[in-house]
């Protein structure tokens, strides 16, 4: 199969179309070779629009991936929180931005690929539940979560810095739609801001009972 060919298809169908436009995210997109972070019996379904099993959940959708990428707005040197980084594309993708990335995951099989495949990159791994995300190298500029949750604990806002922003999609598992959503850090005042909807698999470990109130 060519790679390359199917890595170019996925940019130009599926997410040059869908209001993903900025040059270097769609330059990294180029770049990242997805088929690598499935298992080998997935790869040639990589660049589908589909979720693809891994571990004990799916992975999220390219188009899915960009919208929330773009949406922080990452820029070189920013400190970006993975949680539930599975083997870490997402991650590579922001490292390829400039970002230093904390990659967060709760499934150690997943977490060793991961941190195989991003040795080159600024990726720092770490195997934990993911709930608590990661106080001690906190506070980051952005917190990208790779799956639904069905609400966003305080203890996340509080990892982020003044003017720092937090993507995910949320939902209860079994929704059949979801919101991907963008939260602003302390400094601004501002509502979640509403990106698009969609659905996506729960990530492991968020009680129902930590709510942040839409």
């Amino acid at each position: 199969m060519d790679f390359a060919l199917a890595r170019e298809n996925m940019v130009k169908s599926q997410i040059l179309p869908n209001r993903v436009t900025e040059p270097e995210l769609l330059e990294v997109f180029f770049s990242a070779a997805r088929e690598d972070f499935v298992d080998k019996k997935f790869k040639d379904i990589a660049y589908s629009d589909y979720p693809i099993a891994m571990g004990s959940r799916r992975s999220l959708t390219p188009l899915q991936i960009a919208r929330l990428v773009q949406a922080m707005a990452v820029k070189p040197g920013k400190k970006i929180l993975v949680v539930g980084a599975g083997t870490g594309y997402e991650a590579l993708l922001l490292a390829k931005l400039g970002a230093e990335v904390y990659a967060l995951e709760s499934e150690e099989p997943l977490a060793t690929k991961g941190k195989n495949l991003t040795t080159r990159s600024r990726i720092h791994w770490r195997v934990s539940p993911l709930n608590h995300g990661w106080p001690d190298a906190a506070p980051f500029d952005g917190i990208l979560f790779c799956g639904a949750i069905p609400a966003i604990p305080e203890a996340f806002l509080e990892q982020l810095t003044e003017d720092g922003c937090l993507a995910t999609i949320l939902g209860n598992a079994g929704d059949v739609i979801m919101d991907m959503i963008r939260v602003d850090g302390p400094k601004s005042a501002g509502r979640p801001l509403t990106i698009f909807q969609t659905v996506a698999d729960s990530l492991p470990g968020f009680p129902r009972s930590s709510r942040f109130e839409l």
